[in-house]
């Protein structure tokens, strides 16, 4: 029997795509495999023992002396032994676990069997040469090629990135600023938008039409815009004008997305997690840090170059200079009463502090949320991975220096339904649209065991960010069934059609958050 081309294309494109992101999620698949909690720790050790060796490996190949270059031969050998006793347990009590360890490509029936009647996947693979778009639903699939290449798209993307990047070249497009005849906002170039929705969205329409709720898993440049701020019909009026800019049709009026590492990690995220929810704490909020004065929020990192760490830890001082964000305790504050969470629940002001997190018992926590400052790796001199901001202490010392590294997040042990980072460029990278679409940030919750996580494409508006979050949660109190997506989606439109601040109805204010992982409904 010949094999269906569509779906060998589809499988070969899953093995082009795959990120540290999808592994990550994946790996947390493995955890949640084993019913035995002995046999999952001996798992998450062979991740750590992984995790060791690259760390090695890396070092090996930048080192010059001969006897540090033998000693990390050894520790990578000694780790190497470790691991294959390992899988020799694995292989007897869980025969299983080669089969997840190394995931094949799924296959469209697959994924189809995973979707619900409103809902569908877009998966996208830029090339040197094309962008090469599949669509699926429930019951039909169909694939097309655009013309666009990754270096046109990542031009494309870049160009609106700018636009929604208050750091970029149009760092008042938030501000409202009087027009001659009436108020204006800083442009967002809609022909562009609407240009990429025409080369990779509608195409798709047929399988697009009626649904409510799109799973996307994007690579390349693509990875670094959301989709919601794709424009459906040519538009109107100025890029400048408020009203022009809530009548636009963006894709966010259409459906909710969801973003997803990979293809496969559909099921992963849907498979069947039994009760564990009911025996769960609510809510963990974490923020509020106590940090310098109060000064706009472009404003808050120190520009590249600047002395930010000496030797292996931040400069505390440097830490503590940054803005505080006056909005982060009311946050925090109201989504633990939308999820009927305590004051205890709360690690705000000299409680937020990276010692204190690390102590934390989150292991039956089902929603957890950071309002602070996200940094991303390289954006400041001797950053060397991104990381939320803590309350500093007096002095650095290894288990606090103010800022919890990707790493230690990685290190966290979760069993989460959902961690919300409402801080700056927790989805971005180094900031390049061609870069692997989820940071350090998100690929670490991931590794620790979050379920999904809602994380920003780039710096936020404290005040939008906490009206966003609220909002999301205050929706999905009001109908557990709506999904995460969609509880996002409805915030984002009430905050862009909000013509007390015209400011708003820009997209950089009601864009920069998404969801990764599960999205859709429980």
């Amino acid at each position: 029997m010949r094999a269906d081309p569509i779906n060998e294309a589809f499988r070969a494109a899953q093995w082009a795509s795959l990120s540290s992101a999808g592994k990550a999620l994946h790996q947390l698949g493995l955890r949640e495999a084993t019913e035995d909690p002995e046999l999952a720790a001996i798992v998450r050790s062979r991740q750590d023992l992984l995790s060791a060796v690259a760390i090695r490996e890396a070092e090996l190949s930048t080192v010059r002396d001969a006897n540090t270059a033998v000693r990390l031969r050894g520790e990578i050998d000694s780790l190497n032994g470790e691991i294959a006793a390992i899988d020799t347990k694995l292989a007897a009590e869980f025969p299983r676990y080669a089969e997840l360890a190394n995931p094949a490509p799924v296959d469209i029936a697959t994924v189809q069997a995973q979707l619900r009647e409103d809902e569908a996947l877009l998966f996208f693979l830029s090339t040197d040469s094309a962008t090469f778009v599949w669509a699926l639903d429930h019951d039909d699939s169909l694939w097309f090629e655009s013309p666009l290449s990754r270096d046109w798209l990542g031009d494309v993307v870049a160009n609106l990135r700018a636009d929604l990047d208050p750091h970029a070249r149009t760092r008042g497009a938030v501000t409202l600023v009087e027009g001659m005849d009436r108020p204006r906002i800083a442009p967002f170039d809609r022909m562009n938008a609407w240009f990429l929705y025409t080369q990779l969205i509608e195409p798709a329409e047929a399988i697009l039409g009626g649904k409510s709720h799109v799973f996307a898993v994007t690579d390349g440049p693509l990875s670094g815009l959301p989709l919601s701020v794709l424009v459906s019909q040519r538009p109107r009026g100025a890029d400048t004008d408020p009203a022009a800019m809530r009548e636009t049709a963006w894709l966010v009026r259409r459906f909710a997305t969801t973003t997803l590492p990979t293809v496969a990690s559909l099921s992963t995220i849907r498979a069947d997690r039994g009760g564990a929810a009911a025996r769960r704490n609510p809510f963990a909020g974490i923020g509020a840090p106590v940090l310098g004065v109060e000064i706009a929020v472009e404003e808050a990192v120190p520009p590249p170059g600047s002395d930010f760490f000496r030797g292996m830890l931040s400069d505390v001082s440097a830490v503590r200079n940054l803005p505080s964000l006056p909005q982060t305790g009311p946050e925090l504050r109201r989504l633990a009463t939308a999820l009927g969470a305590g004051e205890e629940s709360l690690h705000l002001a000299e409680a937020a502090t990276e010692a204190n997190v690390k102590a934390l018992d989150l292991s039956s926590t089902s929603v957890i949320a950071f309002a602070t400052h996200g940094l991303l790796s390289g954006e400041l001199s001797g950053l060397a991975e991104p990381a939320l901001v803590l309350t500093p202490p007096d002095a650095a010392s290894p288990d606090d220096d103010g800022l919890l590294t990707a790493s230690e997040i990685a290190e966290l042990r979760l069993s989460t339904d959902w961690v919300i980072l409402s801080a700056c460029n927790t989805a971005g990278t180094d900031g390049r649209p061609d870069a692997e679409g989820l940071s350090g940030l998100a690929r670490a919750f991931l590794y620790a065991g979050a379920r999904s996580i809602l994380v920003s494409h780039w710096p936020v508006r404290d005040d939008a960010a906490a009206r966003l979050t609220t909002g999301t949660l205050s929706r999905i109190g009001e109908d557990a069934t709506i999904g995460r997506s969609q509880a996002l989606r409805q915030a984002m439109l009430s905050l862009m059609e909000d013509e007390n601040d015209q400011s708003l109805a820009h997209p950089s204010a009601w864009a920069p958050f998404m969801v990764v992982g599960e999205g859709g409904r429980s």
